[in-house]
């Protein structure tokens, strides 16, 4: 996703690999459990792996619009010849019949 969240992942990461680490000590002092360890450890990685299948449409994306947008200039191209050919060979008056909506 964005860098935001990327980084957000990443501290969540060094919080639990920190609390896991250093538990006994936590456990001493807070009143943080094992289980509400591994629940953030499981939601950092549920984060991390949502945050890579949207980086990878993201990609998906970008390449599929890089496409369309050359499509769209080919269409745009065929359009002007066609246009061009039909304002030289017939009467603007023809052209509206013709789909020609170019008042000139």
């Amino acid at each position: 996703m964005s860098k935001v969240y990327a980084e957000q992942v990443k501290k969540a990461q060094t919080l639990v690999a920190g609390l896991k680490a250093n538990f006994n000590l936590v456990k001493s002092r807070c009143d943080i459990t094992m289980e509400q360890v591994k629940v953030l450890e499981e939601e950092a990685n549920e984060a991390a792996r949502m945050n890579a299948e949207v980086e990878a449409l993201r990609e998906e994306v970008s390449r599929k619009a890089t496409i369309a947008n050359r499509k769209l200039d080919e269409l745009k191209r065929n359009m002007m010849d066609a246009k061009r050919q039909i304002k030289s060979s017939f009467d603007p008056c023809k052209w509206a019949e013709l789909g020609v909506l170019d008042k000139r």
